[in-house]
């Protein structure tokens, strides 16, 4: 059974009362922003999908803090999202966690831009990972998500929606590696280049209705 939203924002919410003891206040105006209107795919339940995985790959809890800051500020406007959510970690994270824990969360925010951290960089490197685990979901469930993907660029047309999906697509099909940890690479590499290459045969055949379809 699927869980409800508001029973989904409990346990978010307790999750990150557990997380920064002393600072629910905080929890609660990032659960404000998770939950806005108009987020059909970056909404909680990206947010606890993220997290889990984060549990898989035995994330620090630093990188836990950053993940629930990662997409605080939401308008499909990359970079410009991410380096918001980063100066938001800042300014409520001040005084809260060590100054340089607060960059370190910062810094990890912004991993998600580009989702290439340097080698070496395993906190990054988890984030990331964390962040694009969905690419190696079920068929059905990458299908859903590629939905509500498109439910959050309405203003596009049809035309101009695919051609940035097949870009979108083909750039990640050509990176080397998708996952940049052993566990994110196991568990999901092979999975997610069989469902980008699906989306992207699809649409250059001329049905992008067809990512509907479980294969």
């Amino acid at each position: 059974m699927l869980e409800q939203p508001e029973d989904l924002r409990r346990r978010l919410q307790a999750a990150w009362e557990k997380l920064v003891p002393g600072h629910p206040e905080i929890g609660v105006q990032l659960l404000e922003r998770w939950n806005e209107p108009h987020r059909d795919y970056h909404g909680q339940t990206h947010l606890a999908y993220g997290l889990d995985r984060l549990e898989e790959l035995g994330a620090a809890p630093l990188e836990y803090v950053a993940f629930w800051f990662h997409d605080a500020v939401h308008h499909n406007d990359t970079p410009s999202d991410e380096l918001a959510s980063a100066v938001m970690a800042r300014e409520l994270l001040e005084g809260v966690l060590p100054p340089d824990q607060v960059e370190e969360v910062a810094r990890l925010v912004l991993v998600t831009i580009n989702h290439d951290p340097r080698p070496g960089d395993g906190a990054g490197a988890r984030v990331s990972d964390a962040d694009l685990a969905v690419l190696g979901a079920e068929p059905s469930d990458y299908a859903r998500t590629v939905q509500s993907i498109r439910a959050e660029f309405s203003q596009l047309a049809e035309p101009e929606w695919d051609r940035g999906r097949i870009a979108f697509t083909g750039a990640l099909l050509n990176r080397p590696r998708l996952f940049l940890t052993p566990e994110g690479e196991r568990l999901w590499e092979a999975a997610a280049r069989r469902n980008l290459a699906h989306e992207r045969d699809t649409r250059l055949a001329g049905d992008p209705s067809r990512i509907k379809d479980v294969l």
